[in-house]
């Protein structure tokens, strides 16, 4: 039986389904020359895991997220990256269906897929059994991990799993939320107690994202970053995961590629009513209310010395949701006003262990 008379998808993706797996691709784009760029790479090994990895395309032949992260990994092969050779690339891709995991071998066998020196683990394995099989591998300190966790309708990422997530050394990780499970967030105790009331569903994956902020212990360094999605009347949500300021950074820029208004949404979740082409007028009502907030917030931070280096810049847009793009103006303008002094005009997150010093000369 050839691959195209088997119809597991019947219908083609949806805008927001698209949205997603665009978001899916272009951050395992960011992600892997991390690990491939220098000739003598930190990790000798890369992990990309699918953990509902489905049957491959829609009923169009719209690539799904496992060829998707197929493309990435064999573009980054084709050119011939310097940390290439010295790097064990294997991508793991599950579904609990054994049909559709036979359908995406099938896709993979004859269209040419396998990609020279990257090992293909393709098998029907349920979320909780892959995460159990595969512990030794997302637990070692000597592999970089990507994980993409494409759940359907059952909130497969518990309160547990979650945490468990968090400890996984060098793992950066992005699920999804279905509808269903963003509305059951309106009744949860914990959002009840602690989260302000929810005045709609635009607010549900914000509220979704607050609760697993939470979840997060005060004294551990892990950076999370919402993005939500609209399909019909319904919000779905994606929260990315990852312990470094690099890999929210790139999140955050892929965020901010699909939404120029607010970097978190498919939609007006600020309900603004911008449109792009108004965003090049120097008028603030045709500028976005959350970048005039975080560059005032900025300036005033800056100019009263309560910012000392580049790292500091870096946490701050970070926590605002920003990237390090966005603090370019303020910079700018507080420079050539003489109220700081750097070298730098856009911070630089591959410098956040090591800044450079920044100067307030009317305080120094």
């Amino acid at each position: 039986m050839s691959v195209a008379s088997i119809n597991f998808d019947k219908s083609p993706y949806d805008a927001g389904t698209q949205t997603k797996l665009r978001i899916f691709e272009l951050y395992a784009q960011a992600w892997l020359p991390v690990f491939f760029s220098r000739p003598n790479p930190k990790y000798p090994e890369v992990h990309l895991f699918d953990f509902f990895c489905g049957s491959g395309k829609d009923s169009a032949g719209v690539l799904g997220s496992p060829l998707r992260l197929l493309d990435q990994v064999r573009r980054y092969h084709r050119k011939g990256m310097a940390g290439w050779a010295k790097v064990k690339v294997t991508i793991h891709l599950f579904d609990e269906s054994k049909k559709k995991v036979a359908h995406l071998q099938q896709i993979i066998d004859s269209d040419n897929w396998k990609i020279p020196d990257v090992t293909l683990d393709i098998r029907a394995l349920r979320f909780g059994d892959a995460l159990k099989e595969c512990q030794s591998i997302l637990s070692d300190q000597n592999a970089a991990k990507l994980l993409i966790i494409d759940q359907y309708g059952v909130d497969e990422v518990s309160d547990a799993v979650f945490k468990q997530l968090l400890r996984y050394p060098t793992c950066d990780f992005i699920f999804f939320l279905s509808s269903a499970t963003l509305h059951r967030f309106r009744d949860h105790p914990a959002i009840k107690q602690k989260i302000e009331v929810l005045v709609d569903s635009y607010d549900v994956h914000r509220a979704a994202f607050a609760y697993y902020r939470k979840l997060i212990p005060s004294n551990d360094a892990f950076y999370l970053g919402p993005f939500s999605i609209k399909k019909g009347s319904n919000i779905y949500g994606l929260i990315f995961g990852s312990r470094h300021p690099l890999g929210i950074h790139k999140f955050l820029e892929v965020a901010w590629q699909n939404d120029q208004i607010a970097g978190e949404a498919n939609f007006d979740i600020e309900r603004e009513n911008i449109a792009q082409n108004e965003m090049l007028l120097e008028i603030d009502e045709m500028r976005p209310r959350k970048l005039q907030a975080f560059e005032r917030e900025l300036e005033n931070l800056l100019a009263g010395g309560q910012m000392r280096d580049e790292a500091d810049i870096i946490r701050f847009c970070i926590s605002s949701g920003m990237t390090c793009g966005h603090s370019k103006g303020t910079i700018k303008k507080l420079k050539q006003a003489g109220t700081i002094a750097c070298e730098f005009r856009v911070p630089n997150v591959s410098n956040f262990r090591v800044p450079r010093k920044m100067s307030v000369p009317q305080i120094a």
